[in-house]
């Protein structure tokens, strides 16, 4: 594994903590970047800024902020300062206190992009060539991992630590919610236009639409947990797994990096035995658990698109493997020889 393929000169304990908890699909790039800047400094300028960009567009993502897939490093670094709280409200000296913490913040991404300049405009040795490093490139490559490391650490702790703090998304529109009532229900036509369930009851009688937010049961987030189970196997896509439960229907919930969240009526997989497997009488954590811990890989390509073509080919080939060459059918009494 990537992760154990760390530097005795760093360990980006900030990064990994982020990646453990929300982002993993960092984690190959974070041992990377502990490796490169002894064996190959000049890569691991591009590695810093590859992980705090990824690390930036989860943030907004999960935070539901749009942005383009073009934006360039300072412009996304700079919607996430804007929008990531970075003081408990009503801290004493709020204003201030935040003012002097962005200075802070804006001086370790001006470190990060000037070391990452500084490698262009000197004439650092490319990526894969073999000609002698300059001793001070791999002092400059620690200074990049550092300053990512903590602007990483700190800008997913924060975003997590209010966000989970926040009170359930009961006063407003919600991507999943909305997603839900347009799968059960059917558009309505309304003066002769047809509108999205969704938006229809959101429009007249919001306390409905809140009703429905109400009785719906969402598990945690187990995207790194899944992603742990089965490693170099998830869509780099995929942002959150999810179980939610809704009128005795347990769905599996995806969200990607554009926003778009996906449920899956899970009542079509059979334990074999008693009844569904994802059983909506559990509830939705229970439900996320046993995704993770007892639904074998196999399974899951059959059921789910959650595995990339690749790792969805290991996986058949994998279970081809293992089947018996040939079947032997047993033979009747009479037939024995």
């Amino acid at each position: 594994m990537a992760d154990a393929e760390t530097s005795d000169v760093i360990v980006m304990r900030g990064a990994r903590a982020a990646a453990a908890n929300g982002i993993p699909q960092i984690t190959e790039q974070i041992a990377a970047l502990e490796r490169a800047v002894v064996e190959n400094p000049s890569l691991a300028f591009d590695l810093a800024k590859f992980i705090v960009e990824s690390t930036c567009k989860t943030i907004l993502t999960e935070r539901g902020i749009g942005f383009d897939r073009r934006d360039d490093l300072p412009k996304l670094y700079k919607a996430v300062t804007m929008n990531v709280p970075m003081l408990p409200v009503g801290a004493s000296g709020e204003a201030e206190a935040r003012k002097k913490l962005l200075q802070t913040l804006n001086g370790l991404h001006t470190a990060l992009q000037g070391v990452c300049d500084l490698r262009n405009s000197c004439g650092f040795t490319a990526h894969g060539s073999d000609a002698q490093r300059p001793a001070m490139e791999g002092v400059q490559a620690i200074l990049a991992a550092q300053a990512a490391d903590a602007i990483v650490g700190f800008l997913f702790s924060a975003h997590r630590v209010e966000r989970d703090g926040m009170q359930p998304k009961t006063t407003g529109h919600s991507r999943t919610i909305d997603r839900l009532l347009d799968t059960v229900y059917d558009p309505i036509s309304m003066i002769g236009e047809p509108y999205a369930l969704s938006e229809a009851l959101y429009a007249t009688d919001r306390e409905a639409y809140l009703a429905v937010a109400a009785s719906v049961d969402e598990s945690r987030n187990v995207l790194a947990e899944f992603a742990a189970q089965h490693p170099s196997c998830l869509k780099p896509s995929i942002r959150e797994i999810r179980f939610v439960h809704y009128e005795d229907v347990a769905y599996l919930k995806t969200l990607d990096d554009k926003g778009t969240v996906e449920l899956e009526d899970t009542s079509f997989i059979s334990d074999g035995a008693d009844g569904l497997f994802f059983s909506p009488s559990n509830s939705a954590d229970q439900n996320a658990d046993l995704l993770v811990q007892k639904f074998d890989p196999y399974s899951i390509i059959n059921c789910f698109e959650l595995f990339t073509s690749d790792a969805a080919e290991r996986v058949v080939q994998a279970y081809e493997a293992s089947k018996p060459a040939t079947l032997i059918l047993p033979q009747a009494a009479g037939d024995a020889q």
